[in-house]
């Protein structure tokens, strides 16, 4: 759970803490009122992307950090502990630095951490929904992923043997993928084929046997 949010010259916030309770909190306000403001900083100290812009004017530095009481998430507790980044208070303190530079530091519980360890714990303490953030179709991974499924799907349609057998084999299961890619690749080509305008050639001879039919209709109906 997230127990405090604090926010230091980011962006239009000169200074601002924000503690919440157990339970379900709403953040409402106006359009412009900086609510996505404080979505934007909880982001960033979860290892989101970040540059010098996120500094505010006339300040040398942005400085957000989050506070998570880890009672319920034991899996959290396990990654500091592998990571050597447990306390004995059960909590998660992550802290973001950016300067004016764009030059950023992280910190998890007070020690110096990557970018890459505060996008995993992040992953396991927050889950940020926003607007097409459910569209997953839309990034080419996702896209991969549900080709992949629909073949999955097919095979188990047909008795699930080839699935057993991709997943016995994994020489297999990198042929079944290379006939994918390589399927790929020619519907492409036939794609931008027909796209292609046929030749000059080409384009005389249909006008030649079109003009031959019409001149043999023309001589059928006089008949």
């Amino acid at each position: 759970m997230l127990r405090t949010l604090a926010i230091r010259n980011f962006i239009l916030v000169d200074q601002l803490e924000i503690d919440f309770d157990a339970g379900f909190s709403v953040l409402t306000g106006e359009t412009g009122a900086g609510k996505s403001i404080l979505v934007d900083a909880l982001a960033l100290v979860l290892g989101g992307r970040g540059d010098a812009g996120v500094v505010r004017a006339g300040a040398e530095r942005a400085e957000i950090s989050a506070e998570f009481d880890l009672a319920r998430l034991p899996d959290v507790q396990a990654w500091l502990r592998a990571n050597d980044l447990a306390n004995d208070e059960r909590t998660l303190l992550l802290r973001r630095v950016i300067d004016t530079q764009g030059r950023s530091r992280g910190y998890l519980n007070g020690s110096p951490g990557s970018l890459g360890q505060l996008r995993e714990v992040g992953e396991l303490v927050v889950d940020i929904h926003g607007q097409h953030a459910h569209q997953s179709l839309l990034r080419p991974d996702a896209q991969r992923a549900a080709r992949c499924v629909r073949r999955l799907l097919r095979a188990v349609g047909a008795g699930g043997g080839r699935v057993a057998r991709l997943a016995e084999s994994p020489r297999a299961a990198g042929a079944g993928l290379a006939r994918c890619r390589s399927g790929r690749r020619r519907a492409r080509r036939a794609c931008r084929a027909r796209r292609r305008p046929a030749p000059a050639w080409r384009q005389r001879r249909r006008m030649d046997h079109a003009g031959r039919r019409a001149v043999a209709t023309w001589r059928t109906r006089r008949r």
